[in-house]
């Protein structure tokens, strides 16, 4: 039986015939691919033939991701030695990938993500891939250049990197102003003001023990449905009324000091 080489299978498992496949080849190993938008540049050139079949995608870039900043063990597949949760996280990050790629109300500008939701309204962050972190959006170009400037002054020594954070976690931005009006298609909130919604961004955390490529898009089917994610943070709202009646009420001329501190 006439075995075929590790070089030979690699190829077929990519859709090569003897050269590296051009869009392979093609990929800028110059570029920032801390930056989600270049990062989806290699898991699309490797699922070429993927794309042009409409079939999931599947294949692990060879060696790219060193050039990133996630996590040491996705970067090679190794069979005897990747975990179950390894392989689960990698299928997540390819499943991700596909998912920002083929979506229509999904673009990806350098770090930032601009999601259309389906009743009109736009939502914006920035993706952070280094701390896994979606963050005020916009906010990671000059946090980068801040931090990376710091680390030729007197932060900390030089392979100490992003010794300060330029950016607020978990944030996104909606296109409706600050002391927004709950769009009218919302179950039960439809057409009612918020109160306590001084800017218009949200705070939605990350669920614990979620990975960060499904996390991201959940966050941003969440998004795209553009409904269950106004009724929660009105619900917030809600909450945040209750608490200052509350407050007023107990202690209208504010709390003491000394109270706080045996509360």
């Amino acid at each position: 039986m006439n075995k075929k080489t590790n070089t030979q299978q690699n190829q077929n498992e990519h859709g090569w015939d003897g050269d590296v496949h051009p869009e392979i080849a093609a990929i800028d190993h110059d570029a920032n691919f801390e930056q989600m938008e270049q990062l989806m540049k290699i898991y699309s050139a490797y699922n070429h033939q993927h794309r042009k079949d409409g079939t999931a995608w599947n294949v692990w870039p060879d060696w790219e991701l060193v050039l990133t900043s996630m996590n040491d063990a996705l970067h090679f597949e190794d069979a005897e030695r990747d975990t179950p949760e390894i392989c689960a996280e990698r299928q997540h990050w390819l499943n991700f990938m596909e998912y920002i790629h083929t979506n229509d109300a999904i673009t990806i500008d350098g770090y930032t993500a601009i999601i259309d939701g389906r009743f009109g309204h736009q939502f914006t962050f920035d993706i952070c891939l280094e701390y896994e972190y979606w963050v005020s959006p916009r906010s990671l170009v000059e946090h980068y250049q801040k931090t990376n400037a710091a680390r030729t002054g007197q932060l900390g020594p030089p392979w100490k990197r992003n010794t300060l954070l330029f950016f607020s976690r978990h944030e996104i931005e909606h296109s409706l102003e600050a002391y927004w009006q709950c769009p009218e298609h919302v179950p039960n909130f439809g057409g009612q003001w918020t109160r306590y919604t001084h800017g218009n961004r949200f705070c939605i955390e990350r669920q614990e023990g979620e990975t960060f490529p499904l996390a991201l898009q959940t966050l941003m089917q969440l998004c795209i449905d553009d409904t269950d994610i106004w009724k929660m943070m009105f619900e917030q709202d809600l909450a945040d009324i209750e608490h200052h009646e509350f407050m007023e009420k107990e202690w209208p001329g504010g709390r003491p000091d000394q109270d706080w501190e045996y509360q």
